[in-house]
C-alpha cells in the first residue's frame, strides 16, 4: 500500500474514533442522567416548614419512612434538606423524597436508584411551592398544622383540587429561614418642599433567600411620597406609591437601599427633624425573630426653605426692597425741590 493509501486509512480511522467517542459521550451524559430542575444552586442543609408555622419542621428517618411534621429541632438530621442541583430533595440521612405515592398519600423518603433524579425525585422550589414537575403535584398537608401530620402529594392549584379541604391542605413551604432586618438611615429637605432619604434592608449571609420581602414607610402627618428608589441587593423590586412601599426577595447575605422622595409639611420647623419610619415583613419565608431589628426610621433635617422667586427666577424680596429704597429717596428729593421753591413770606 502506498504512504498515501496509508494516511487516508489513518485519517479515516481517526474521524471514525472521533464520532465513535462522541456517541459514546452522548449516551453516558445524556441517555442516564437526570433532568435537572430550575436551580441555580444547592439550597440547604435547611428545615423545611410551613409558613406561619416556624415552630413544627419535616421531618423523616430511614429508608421507606414517611415524611411527617414534628416540632423543629435543628439538631436532627432527619429535619434537615437539601435540594440539589439535579433537583433531587436530600434528607440528611442520605435518602430523596418521592413523589410517587398515590395522591394523598404520605410522600416517603428512600435510595431508589441511588437518588440519581428518576421519576418523582425531581422537584422545584418555587414562590413557597415544592412542586415535583414529572408528575405535576406539590408536597401538601394531610391533615392539621401539628405534630404527626403528614406531608402528602396533593395538586399544585387550589382550581384543580377536587375538594375544599383539599384546597385548603397546599401550604406554602419555607426551605429554611430568612434573618432580615432594616437599618435607619437619614435625609434632608426644605420646610413645605421636597425631601430625600433612604433605609437598609439585609439578610444574614448565614440566612436562606428571603422571599415576599416588603419595606413599608409610614409618612408622618402633612407629608406627602413622591418616589421610591431600591437600589442595590433590591434593584427589581417592585414599588407602589400608594402604599409607600416595596416588595421583592432578597438573597442571603446582601443588601439594598429603599430610596424616598416626598415633601415635607409647611410648618416643619428649620434646625429640627422629623422622623419617617419604615418596617419590614417577610411573607414568603418562616423568618427568624432574634435576628435584625424589623423597623427603622428616616431621620429627615429640615432646612430653611429657600426665598420665593419672582417671574425671571431671581429672588423677589431684594427687589422690593431695592424698589421702596428709590421710593424713599425720590420722596425725598421732590421734598427738597418743593421746599427750595416755596416764596419768601412778604
Amino acid at each position: 500500500m502506498t504512504r498515501v493509501g496509508v494516511r487516508r486509512l489513518t485519517t479515516a480511522a481517526a474521524a471514525a474514533a472521533t464520532v465513535l467517542a462522541g456517541i459514546l459521550l452522548a449516551i453516558t451524559a445524556g441517555g442516564t442522567s437526570p433532568a435537572r430542575a430550575a436551580t441555580a444552586a444547592t439550597i440547604g442543609p435547611a428545615q423545611i416548614s410551613a409558613l406561619g408555622h416556624p415552630g413544627l419542621c419535616w421531618q423523616a428517618w430511614g429508608n421507606g419512612s414517611p415524611v411527617t411534621l414534628q416540632k423543629c429541632d435543628a439538631a436532627s438530621q432527619g429535619q434537615q434538606w437539601s435540594l440539589t442541583l439535579d433537583g433531587v430533595m436530600m434528607n440528611g440521612n442520605g435518602y430523596c423524597l418521592e413523589a410517587t405515592a398515590a395522591r394523598g398519600a404520605p410522600l416517603f423518603i428512600d435510595f431508589a436508584g441511588q437518588c440519581g433524579g428518576g421519576r418523582g425525585q425531581v422537584w422545584r422550589y418555587r414562590s413557597g411551592l415544592l412542586a415535583s414537575p414529572q408528575n405535576g403535584v406539590c408536597a401538601g398537608l394531610g391533615g392539621p398544622f401539628e405534630p404527626g401530620a403528614d406531608i402528602v402529594r396533593r395538586s399544585c392549584s387550589p382550581t384543580t383540587a377536587t375538594t375544599t379541604a383539599e384546597r385548603a391542605a397546599i401550604p406554602h413551604w419555607s426551605l429554611g429561614y430568612s434573618a432580615v432586618s432594616v437599618k435607619p438611615g437619614t435625609g434632608s429637605g426644605a420646610a413645605g418642599g421636597t425631601f430625600t432619604g433612604s433605609v437598609t434592608v439585609a439578610n444574614a449571609a448565614s440566612a436562606q433567600t428571603a422571599y415576599g420581602v416588603k419595606v413599608r414607610f409610614t409618612l408622618p402627618p402633612g407629608s406627602t411620597a413622591a418616589g421610591l428608589h431600591p437600589g442595590g441587593g433590591t434593584a427589581g423590586w417592585t414599588c407602589e406609591l400608594r402604599t409607600a412601599s416595596c416588595t421583592g426577595t432578597l438573597a442571603a447575605g446582601t443588601s439594598g437601599q429603599i430610596g424616598l422622595t416626598g415633601r415635607l409639611p409647611a410648618g416643619a420647623r428649620p434646625g429640627s427633624s422629623l422622623a419617617v419610619p419604615a418596617r419590614v415583613f417577610v411573607t414568603g419565608t418562616s423568618q427568624r425573630s432574634s435576628r435584625g431589628r424589623t423597623t427603622a426610621s428616616v431621620t429627615v433635617a429640615v432646612r430653611q426653605a429657600a426665598p420665593a422667586s419672582g417671574p425671571a427666577g431671581q429672588p423677589a424680596l431684594p427687589l422690593v426692597a431695592a424698589g421702596a429704597a428709590v421710593l424713599v429717596v425720590g420722596g425725598g428729593l421732590l421734598l427738597a425741590l418743593t421746599r427750595r421753591r416755596k416764596p419768601a413770606a412778604g
